[in-house]
């Protein structure tokens, strides 16, 4: 017994010593309470039965007896000649103003041409005429440049004004209702812009950001590079927005002189397409640009650019995917006499989807996703060209191809059917320059623009009618030659094929700047 462990004694004292044991009493239950039953739902009266109509008789006919035969297309409608309007031309206070009525929606689209304002007009200082633009909708006399899109918005309307190569544009859409505060807006801007200091400094940097992301846009360095060297000594040849070493010294004062000198009533033009009618467009224009004072100077006219020897332009892009090209030379300007005849060899060519251009490298060897085209034509000069992004693999067999597609195209007339097709692509194009007023007031504004007839429009299905095969290969073996081919790519991989050419090799950096060349050793 000395020896019992613990958990022996433990045990024992347990067992010896265990608690009485406790019987617990049940709870009274309250007594079970009956369940309400569901009271029965009164069954809904049944629907009266539609009346039923009798079934139509049973026609037994065979698909090929009805009378059509389908193993031929439907006839077309007769084709209706397409007519655009003429605007009615008048003047207020020294400004030319050209109405074309449209009361179909309550609806009314302004263009306002500054036509000494453009981006190119002088050639001095590179971006100042697009910062002056960028400048002016900024505010007015009377609204910041907060108030101003509060004021746009409350009447419903849409106001931006731009550079373009020979012009400043400014474009205005509202509703007829809203018409003459819009007006009112407009005219302030362009006569009495605000011009603030502190605005004049975010658009400067805004602009000079985008420029220092130049690079990124291979296909806008293809474009400044080509105009450099088929425009050489003119004002075309430089950027409309600029470069970062002009822009950067451009100061308030310079934007101040150049509104002054180039925004003017004698040099403005306004086109107008809408829901208004002249008796009530004169008034509300002689309350507001009708008041305008001044005279614009207009730059000497500089020489006409002249064919310069082609070349092969490179811009190296180690390790790009694909080749933006561009091919072309010196075109005629917006006074074409030839307009038709080239119109019609160029859509040809590559102005459209089914054009050979694209009909072969894109969807025959798939060396691109697209190539087209395209007819330049300024106050003072124009330009043809070709672009496209070709991939690298293939950029010396693209450029052959394009090249030999342009010499059999200036070699050969069109065969008639392809003749056809590409005039009647440019007559039955036309209505969509038409289709909404501000497409009208733009077609009739570019007319102004380019100093050509108001009445061009009409007259130009009867050009296009009589341009023959003849005059469309005439026109493009004049323009297909001599060409300048600009690449922006991996020279690396594409520089062997490329010299194959024969064309002198000039380099540019890739903001668009020509490099030196090296000097002899």
């Amino acid at each position: 017994m000395k020896r019992l462990g613990a958990m022996t004694m433990t045990a024992f004292v347990a067992g010896c010593c265990a608690p009485p044991r406790v019987v617990e009493e049940p709870i009274a239950q309250p007594p079970p309470q009956p369940q309400p039953q569901p009271q029965p739902q009164p069954r809904p009266e049944p629907e009266p039965e539609p009346e039923r109509l009798p079934a139509p008789p049973v026609v037994a006919m065979e698909w090929d007896k009805a009378g059509i035969d389908w193993t031929k297309p439907v006839p077309a409608w007769p084709e209706k000649a397409f007519v655009p309007p003429v605007p009615v031309a008048f003047t207020v206070g020294g400004v030319r103003v050209f109405l074309v009525e449209n009361h179909r929606l309550p609806l009314v689209s302004m263009r306002v041409l500054h036509l000494a304002g453009g981006a190119r007009e002088d050639g001095a200082k590179s971006g100042l005429a697009a910062m002056t633009a960028d400048l002016l909708d900024e505010g007015t006399a009377t609204r910041t440049a907060l108030e101003l899109p509060e004021d746009l918005e409350r009447l419903g309307a849409r106001l931006n004004i731009s550079a373009g190569v020979d012009h400043a544009t400014l474009s205005l859409d509202t509703l007829t209702e809203t018409l003459e505060p819009s007006v009112e807006i407009a005219a302030g801007v362009v006569m009495k812009p605000r011009l603030d200091p502190a605005d004049f400094e975010r658009i400067k940097s805004e602009r000079l950001a985008d420029l220092a992301l130049r690079p990124d846009s291979p296909r806008s360095i293809a474009a400044i590079v080509f105009e450099q060297i088929v425009f050489e000594g003119h004002p075309y040849a430089a950027p409309g927005a600029g470069w970062i070493e002009t822009v950067e010294p451009l100061t308030l004062d310079d934007v101040r002189t150049f509104w002054s000198t180039h925004y003017a009533p004698g040099t403005t033009a306004i086109v107008v397409a809408g829901d208004v009618t002249r008796a009530q467009l004169e008034p509300m224009l002689a309350r507001t640009f009708g008041t305008w004072k001044g005279t614009a100077k207009v730059a000497p006219t500089p020489k006409r650019p002249r064919p310069v020897k082609p070349v092969l332009a490179v811009v190296d892009r180690p390790g790009a995917p694909q080749t933006v090209v561009t091919i072309g030379r010196l075109g005629p300007d917006a006074k074409d006499p030839q307009r038709a005849a080239l119109d019609v060899a160029n859509t040809a060519v590559g102005g459209s989807f089914a054009a050979r251009l694209n009909a072969r490298l894109r969807e025959q060897l798939g060396y691109t996703y697209g190539i087209f085209s395209t007819v330049f034509r300024g106050r003072q000069a124009g330009a043809w060209s070709v672009s496209s992004s070709i991939r690298t693999d293939v950029t010396g067999a693209g450029i052959k191809e394009v090249l030999a597609i342009l010499a059999a195209t200036a070699a050969a007339p069109l065969p008639a059917d392809e003749l056809a097709r590409n005039k009647a692509l440019i007559v039955l194009g036309l209505p969509g320059d038409f289709e909404t007023n501000g497409a009208i007031a733009g077609a009739y504004a570019s007319l102004v623009a380019d100093g050509r007839p108001i009445t061009s429009y009409r007259a130009l299905p009867g050009q296009i009618t009589k341009v023959t095969a003849a005059g469309a290969r005439k026109v493009a073996a004049a323009q297909w030659k001599d060409l300048t081919i600009v690449v922006v790519g991996d020279w690396a991989a594409i520089g062997t094929e490329l010299e194959s050419l024969g064309l002198p090799v000039v380099r540019y950096d890739a903001h668009g700047h020509r490099i030196a060349p090296a000097p002899a050793p």
